[in-house]
């Protein structure tokens, strides 16, 4: 293994979050979107206050929105119908299917970036408990980049088999999207060290 990341996920793109909305039936669009202090100044559209152009979302009675901001796309959920006990129990399982989507999205967009450039990858998906994986395999040998996410949206990866700087190379384009900098983690082994680059993974520079 030359090196392994761990972070906790943030939404950094927003439009592979729009297409994780899409696919996961959330109906997403981006709209102005406007934040009252309750439910009666709501109905009456007074007092309240402008937030932007937001990614918004709808689902099993929620409203999922979120704000942009210097640390990514910050989701908030909201309903007129649920309780507040029972708002905080759907809002958690529907972030944590949305995180699963934008994952997987994340992964799809890094392997078609490897196809477009001339490259071969295999996708597996793997679920362990309340773990997910994505094992990309390149190529015909041993290089894996190994993506895992727990229940809490704790990510981690792990390259496998590839030398020298190319293994920053193959996560960058992962990291860029699942996390911000100031959130990663990261462990090195020799194999990181050698002078030898992987001149198929240099491709990822482009993605």
């Amino acid at each position: 293994m030359s090196h392994c990341t761990t972070f906790s996920m943030s939404f950094q793109d927003k439009r592979t979050l729009f297409r994780a909305l899409r696919t996961l039936g959330y109906q997403p669009e981006n709209v102005v979107w406007t934040e009252y202090k309750n439910m009666f100044s709501k109905e009456l559209m007074i007092g309240g206050t402008v937030l932007g152009k937001l990614l918004t979302g709808f689902k099993d009675g929620v409203h999922v929105y979120f704000e942009e901001t210097k640390d990514g796309l910050i989701p908030y959920f909201e309903s007129h119908d649920l309780s507040p006990g029972l708002l905080r129990q759907r809002s958690a399982s529907l972030l944590s299917e949305i995180r699963e989507g934008y994952l997987q999205g994340t992964v799809e967009a890094l392997r078609d970036s490897i196809v477009a450039a001339g490259g071969t990858v295999t996708v597996s998906e793997e679920k362990s408990g309340q773990v997910i994986s994505y094992v990309l395999t390149i190529g015909t040998d041993a290089r894996k980049l190994r993506i895992s996410m727990n229940e809490q949206g704790t990510v981690e990866e792990a390259v496998e088999g590839v030398l020298g700087r190319s293994c920053a190379e193959l996560t960058e384009g992962i990291e860029q999207k699942l996390s911000s900098p100031s959130e990663l983690e990261r462990t090195w082994t020799h194999e990181y060290n050698a002078t030898v680059e992987d001149q198929q993974i240099q491709i990822l520079r482009l993605y």
